[in-house]
């Protein structure tokens, strides 16, 4: 009997390497990209236009407009977050040649470009962005 087993094993082996062969020469299908296409083709779309919010005094005390620039944030809540960062602000920080900030108001962090307090930038690691800049 041992020698029937040998020869089926053969067999069985025989047909596998031959199978395997035969699809040897195809080419697989590319892999999907990493983290699925329907999340690429949301972050490839533009964002949505501005929203502007009002205004407030910004740490130098001229009006800053509010803009709520990415993500799903209220007019109240940007409003709310730019005040409090205005009054974070000190006058150092506000002079300082590299701008004021970034100051922390959780979940954000928030700061002012280089000579000009009322231009703000705050933002989330979710994306969210809120800025201000000079009222006209």
């Amino acid at each position: 009997m041992s020698g029937k087993f040998v020869l089926r094993s053969i067999g069985s082996v025989a047909v596998c390497l031959f199978t395997l062969s035969a699809c040897g020469g195809q080419v697989a299908p590319p892999a999907p990209p990493a983290g699925g296409g329907e999340a690429q083709a949301v972050l490839a779309s533009p964002p949505a236009e501005d929203v502007q919010c009002g205004t407030v005094p910004s740490a130098d005390g001229t009006q800053a407009k509010v803009i709520i620039r990415e993500g799903a944030v209220e007019c109240a809540e940007a409003v709310t977050l730019l005040t409090q960062y205005f009054a974070r602000v000190t006058p150092a920080a506000a002079a300082s040649p590299d701008g004021a900030g970034p100051i922390a108001i959780e979940p954000w962090t928030c700061g002012s470009e280089p000579g000009s307090v009322v231009t703000a930038t705050c933002s989330t690691e979710d994306g969210r962005e809120v800025a201000a800049e000079p009222a006209r």
